[in-house]
């Protein structure tokens, strides 16, 4: 398209003698969208301070007994471990959301050995066996021992068991089903229980409860890891920063060196993943035993790192490594020639980049900040998790609470109830209350993340959007160029457009706000429905809405650089940067999209090689390194750890070059149509870019 295709999407830019680059006078744009940022922002802090208040993080680490104390916490810090007096009791699946039905105590360890009640056995011999609830001392009660543990005061039967997430969970209760039905039946007056009943409610109970004990267990195991290993995260992450940093130092010299070695590089590494993802599958394929290995038989593994001795795991890594080495290839092998154009133009970034070497080091301010707000997220998170008072609920030993009136699971008062001594019934603790605006607040602050987080990427890139403009459009890049061309964005960034980044950013929050609502709906239709055609309708409503996003955040990132560069609100500069691009749109998809691509190889390559290396040392693969590492309950928890942080920390470097050949593809398509060559238009392009582009100043080759 050329400057006679001017209907449809509004008329090329004219001859300026006056514009040099980003204009000086300016006015504030989108005030009314800054307010707006501002009282949300100031609404967070109200959040944060009624989470602060209101939350106990402690509640979602550790178990909680039937008076609805936290074990390990205040009174019972020496008791960090969970003991149910009658584990057949949570055979059920609300287990995991509701508590089980037994009283349930704080103890300093896990029983040892096992006992379990007998009415013939004398008071003198069962009281120093007695486990039972705080404040029932079974040596001096007046109650005797059969008063205590048919009131359900005290435990009558445990066995010898191990605490997994802090609850103890009974090991070979097959040996002792028989011990069990005789102490139930003597404690409760209950005769239907066989031994193959209670077995089978101990086994469902210990599924439903180790479903939930497991993946707490693995929460705790994951954060004692990072505990520990912290200092190896920070020196991986130093290392990535440094990777990174010298990678596009090293493109600003030689880019289509660096450019063709990321492909070839990252080529390299997808066949070495095929072949070592191959090679382990047929490896643990041979074992006979891991055929018959799951993945987790209550929901978790005991051990997570055992997932990595999974053939299908294996299978699953090689099948993608495959895919994405062949698509590597195919992309290679058509777009070669668009490859080398798009190199040459990422030369010219690297030009840009090389002249204001200070873009290199502002990625870090909005990094941090990105940092800052995912933190507070979180807290927040965790503390509107926690937040709630204990409610109690009255339990039943049997079918049926031996007092009239009472029902099981009708609320009750721990103090007062406990008062009328009722046999078989038991006021305990059930749940904490949460306040019915906490999913509200839940959802104002995972919209404040979203809208926060691409606040901080858009005033990045509008920051260093001037700053490229800047350099553009100096006619002598040698000379011209300001010298603190990211320090003068960044002053009229933050004095002028505020607003415009509020504005942009606030669509991409709403969109991505949206996905997630949807995906909640989806999740719920899918435990309610197996209709492939809603399913099918769900999918492509979220494929719709994920194409949306991309488009917006695309129309956003060139609208910035048009306000960069002339200071018009956002409204206006999003139709001037959108029409311009349509009227150029071969140019858009043949040559800025293909540098996006090998920008992305680039950044995948230092991703890859941060990410094999670390797996490599922490899986035991590097012999030497084993003695300066740490014990850790899971190697990957590391691994996962550097590999999504280097990923951030690659992309947070190489969006400065994204950034360059954005924002200078932008202002060579405005200077195409403002300029012709001539002595009176002059192109502002360098002679290298005019090269590539077959364009050129027509007055100087007279």
């Amino acid at each position: 398209m050329g400057q006679d295709d001017t209907t449809d999407y509004g008329e090329a830019l004219q001859y300026d003698a006056q514009f040099t680059g980003p204009i000086k006078k300016r006015s504030c744009t989108d005030i009314l969208c800054l307010l707006l940022f501002v009282a949300f922002l100031a609404g967070w802090g109200v959040v944060t301070a009624f989470a602060a208040l209101n939350g106990d993080p402690s509640r979602l680490l550790y178990p909680t007994d039937s008076m609805g104390r936290v074990c390990g916490r205040g009174e019972l810090q020496n008791k960090t471990f969970l003991l149910f007096f009658d584990l057949t009791r949570c055979a059920t699946p609300k287990v995991i959301a509701t508590g089980c039905p037994t009283p349930q105590v704080c103890v300093k360890e896990c029983p040892k050995t096992n006992w379990f009640y007998n009415p013939v056995t004398s008071d003198s011999e069962m009281k120093p066996y007695l486990i039972c609830q705080e404040g029932v001392d079974p040596k001096v009660t007046s109650l005797s021992v059969d008063e205590l543990i048919k009131s359900s005061k005290c435990a009558y039967y445990y066995v010898e068991s191990e605490p997994i997430g802090r609850r103890c969970i009974p090991h070979n209760v097959a040996d002792h089903a028989e011990n069990i039905i005789s102490a139930i039946k003597a404690a409760s007056s209950l005769n239907k229980y066989d031994k193959f009943e209670i077995l089978e409610a101990l086994v469902n109970a210990m599924k439903y409860v180790m479903r939930f004990a497991n993946f707490q267990q693995v929460a705790e195991g994951v954060f004692q890891d990072i505990k520990t290993s912290w200092w190896i995260l920070l020196s991986g992450f130093g290392i990535a920063m440094l990777v990174s940093f010298l990678w596009i130092v090293l493109l600003r010299f030689i880019s289509a060196i660096m450019i063709w070695f990321s492909l070839i590089a990252f080529i390299g590494l997808s066949g070495f993943g095929s072949y070592y993802t191959l090679n382990k599958y047929l490896t643990l394929r041979k074992n006979v035993d891991n055929s018959t290995m799951s993945v987790a038989e209550f929901g978790f593994t005991k051990e997570i790192s055992r997932v990595a001795e999974l053939e299908t795991t294996w299978l699953i890594l090689f099948i993608i490594t495959v895919t994405i080495l062949v698509v590597c290839l195919l992309v290679l092998i058509f777009l070669r020639k668009r490859i080398n154009i798009a190199i040459a133009l990422i030369g010219q970034a690297s030009k840009a980049v090389g002249s204001i070497m200070s873009t290199l080091f502002f990625p870090i301010v909005p990094y941090v900040l990105q940092l800052i707000f995912l933190a507070l997220f979180c807290v927040v998170a965790v503390l509107l998790a926690s937040a709630g008072k204990t409610e109690y609920r009255i339990m039943c030993s049997g079918d049926q609470c031996g007092c009239p009136n009472i029902k099981e699971n009708d609320t009750c008062t721990y103090e007062e109830f406990n008062q009328t001594q009722c046999p078989g019934a038991s006021c305990q603790f059930f749940d904490y209350i949460v306040d019915p605006n906490i999913p509200r607040l839940h959802i104002y602050n995972v919209f404040a993340l979203f809208w926060s987080m691409f606040f901080v990427s858009a005033f990045g890139e509008m920051v260093l959007a001037g700053a490229f403009a800047s350099w553009y459009w100096a006619l002598d890049k040698s000379k011209d160029v300001p010298t603190l061309a990211v320090t003068y964005s960044f002053g009229r960034t933050i004095r002028y457009h505020i607003g415009t980044l509020a504005f942009g950013s606030l669509i991409i929050a709403i969109v991505r706000m949206i996905r997630v609502i949807l995906e909640y709906i989806d999740h719920k239709i899918r435990e309610k429905t197996d209709s492939k055609i809603i399913r099918c309708i769900m999918c492509c409503c979220r494929c719709c809405l994920w194409c949306l996003e991309k488009f917006l955040k695309f129309i956003n990132r060139n609208a910035y650089v048009y306000c960069a560069i002339y200071g018009k609100n956002f409204c206006v500069s999003a139709k001037n940067a959108f029409s311009l691009i349509m009227r150029n749109i071969a140019r858009v998809v043949v040559l800025d999209k293909v540098t996006d691509f090998l920008l992305f190889i680039g950044k995948m390559v230092v991703v890859g090689i941060i990410g094999v290396a670390s797996f490599f040392i922490f899986s035991g693969e590097v012999k030497f390194a084993q003695e300066y590492l740490p014990q850790m309950n899971y190697y990957l928890t590391p691994v996962i750890i550097i590999t999504i942080g280097t990923f951030f920390i690659a992309s947070a470097f190489f969006s400065v070059y994204a950034m360059a050949v954005d924002t200078l593809f932008l202002c060579f398509l405005e200077d195409c149509e403002r300029n012709d060559g001539s002595m009176e238009k002059p192109y502002f392009m360098s002679k290298d870019l005019m090269k590539i582009l077959d364009k050129k100043n027509k007055f100087k080759e007279e």
